[in-house]
């Protein structure tokens, strides 16, 4: 009975095995008919850097950058991938290993031209295969069924300028402006407004922010220290003139708000107006001058600044309604010979329901802290490039710093200000040690205006005037 059972058990199991077999062949196989790319990066790219010798010689030598980090956005809209933020300046796009990825497996086929640029070739996408992306290259998916394809424009943007490369144009000169005895300049609603002392009256010159070679007169004149109090605020200039607050969209016209104890008004945040009273305490006000309220300091008043003020207001960008401000500038010369730096000084502004109002922090220096805030003549500070840049004349007391040698820039909240190496001091630079101002405006120009001269320079960082490119699509 056993051997009888082996052979037919051995039978069977052939039959089944065939069955199995003759099954799989009669599967279905599914064509899909939609298709498109969805992902696209790429890897390591040579690069070509320039660099300058201690002897001042210029060179320029090859490396590679990997640029897998710098992301592509896929419009599947208009069917356009692209680098938003693009490559640094030397990066080499003729040779480029790409990485593309496809819906439903569909076939990736790129579209090149002939060596001679006379005709299109279609060649099969490979990852290890490089591609000249000097110009946009159309990429083609193919969708399973092989009956259409859905076409992509891939541009590699790649910068044509250093991104840190800053460039001084200078404008033309201005007899005006050359004989103003002291100035303050500031830019709001697309111009420039310098205010500046004739020797008897404050008077107001402005140009359009796109121009700077001719100036306008505005016809106001106001006191003598109404130059020292301007400040802007919601697009409406702010000046104490007379013993009044008074306030202007385009410095012609002025309004003439709430009368006032106040000695010097010394700027504004979003919100509020800042300044010195008559006892030279800090107050600021919410209802523009009509009433005033001591601000709170963590330190001695006596190392406020009196002199050369200067205020920035820098909104945070992880906090809504809230502002990061800054105080800065000289102590008295003759009562504080010994001093060798400005006075800086800081607060967390919080501009919401229920928020503690803080102190303001007197910012001491550290021993070991080789970068101090410049003590400067005629101390200029503006917010620039997410920090805030200072110049100014020859060092006042015990600094020793010289007149126009550096632009000072701070990135780590005013506590140590650094010689600038890529914003330098224009050659042909002339000006008054004690008449001169300094601004930034809406398109992140930063503007010098120089007195005894009459010179204008206006420059910008080069990434600061880059387009920024859309990275949320919608249907």
């Amino acid at each position: 009975m056993r051997r009888k059972f082996l052979p037919f058990a051995v039978l069977l199991s052939a039959v089944f095995l065939f069955a199995s077999c003759l099954k799989s062949d009669d599967e279905d196989v599914s064509y899909y008919e939609d298709t498109a790319l969805t992902a696209f990066s790429i890897g390591t790219l040579k690069e070509y850097l320039h660099t300058t010798s201690s002897a001042g010689a210029d060179s320029v030598y090859k490396t590679t950058l990997d640029c897998s980090s710098y992301k592509f956005y896929i419009d599947q809209t208009n069917r356009v991938i692209y680098n938003p933020d693009s490559l640094p300046k030397g990066i080499v796009a003729s040779k480029v290993l790409c990485t593309a990825s496809s819906k439903n497996s569909g076939s990736i086929v790129v579209n090149v031209k002939t060596a001679d640029k006379s005709k299109d070739s279609l060649v099969y996408y490979s990852s290890t295969d490089s591609l000249d992306f000097t110009t946009p290259l159309e990429f083609r998916i193919y969708n399973y069924a092989g009956t259409a394809y859905r076409s992509y424009t891939v541009h590699v943007n790649v910068h044509k300028e250093l991104a840190d490369s800053f460039r001084w144009n200078a404008l033309s000169t201005s007899s005006a402006l050359a004989e103003l005895k002291a100035m303050k300049a500031v830019s709001t609603n697309s111009k420039i407004f310098v205010f500046g002392n004739n020797g008897s009256n404050t008077v107001i010159y402005t140009t359009a922010m796109t121009d700077g070679n001719n100036w306008a007169k505005t016809g106001a004149t106001l006191d003598a220290n109404a130059y020292k109090n301007v400040c802007v605020k919601g697009g409406y200039i702010y000046t104490l003139s007379g013993g009044k607050i008074m306030k202007s969209a385009d410095a012609a016209t002025w309004m003439t708000g709430a009368t006032t104890d106040i000695k010097q008004l010394v700027g504004a945040s979003t919100t509020k107006l800042y300044a010195f009273s008559a006892n030279n305490a800090l107050v600021s006000s919410t209802d523009e001058g009509a009433t005033w309220t001591s601000e709170s300091l963590d330190d001695n008043a006596s190392l406020l600044p009196t002199q050369d003020v200067n205020f920035c207001c820098l909104p945070l960008s992880t906090n809504e309604n809230t502002n990061r401000l800054f105080l800065m500038g000289n102590r008295s010369a003759s009562e504080y010979a010994a001093d060798s730096t400005s006075v800086v000084w800081g607060k967390v502004e919080e501009n919401v329901t229920g928020a503690e109002n803080q102190q303001w922090a007197y910012y001491d220096i550290a021993s070991d802290n080789y970068y101090k805030a410049p003590r400067l003549t005629n101390l200029q500070v503006s917010e620039y490039n997410g920090g805030m840049i200072a110049m100014g004349g020859a060092g006042i007391g015990a600094s020793k710093l010289k007149a126009f040698a550096n632009f000072y820039t701070t990135h780590d909240g005013g506590i140590t200000w650094h010689p600038d190496t890529a914003i330098v001091v224009p050659t042909g630079f002339a000006s008054s040690q004690t008449s001169f101002a300094m601004t930034v405006d809406s398109d992140n120009h930063l503007w010098v205006i120089c007195g005894a001269s009459g010179q204008v320079w206006k420059g910008r960082l080069n990434q600061l005037g880059w387009r920024k490119e859309e990275t949320v699509f919608k249907e």
